[in-house]
């Protein structure tokens, strides 16, 4: 069984394409009624399935930013480590934490102002943090796609 219907799929697609677009448009290009599409994009809100949110163009605005790969301390505690991700997502200048698997156990999105501002934050953050083991920065140059939004507009050169 699946967790998402086709019809929820159809509408999260076009709510990814637009986040403002409208329930009677969503209705009209699905062929469903306006109530229907309400419904379900309610349900999928109130189950946190999805948000609707803004995702700022680091490049676009002119900001530096960053992805880092981060591996913890093997040695840290559960609590340092909850501690430590907790400041992680609460700092201003991070976009996104992932808790991964593999080499890495976290990926943290740092940006700032410029390149000499982001890596201030980015040390500020993780040097003598004793829950990161090392860190890798691997610095952004063009955002091609962001949160399941394809950015066309960035492979013609705009």
């Amino acid at each position: 069984m699946s967790k998402l219907s086709e019809k929820d799929w159809c509408i999260i697609e076009l709510l990814k394409k637009n986040g403002r677009i409208s329930d009677a448009e969503i209705a009209r290009k699905l062929g469903m009624s306006k109530s229907a599409v309400r419904w379900r994009r309610t349900n999928l809100i109130r189950r946190g399935y999805i948000f609707i949110s803004a995702y700022l163009r680091f490049d676009k605005v002119g900001y530096s930013y960053a992805i880092v790969l981060i591996k913890l301390n093997p040695a840290a505690k559960e609590e340092e480590i909850v501690r430590f991700m907790r400041k992680l997502m609460e700092c201003k200048r991070t976009f996104e934490v992932y808790k991964t698997l593999g080499d890495y156990d976290l990926i943290v999105g740092f940006f700032g102002d410029n390149l000499e501002e982001l890596t201030k934050e980015i040390e500020s953050v993780l040097r003598g943090e004793s829950t990161v083991k090392e860190y890798k920065v691997l610095v952004g140059v063009k955002t091609l796609k962001g949160l399941e939004v394809s950015f066309y507009d960035a492979l013609a050169g705009k």
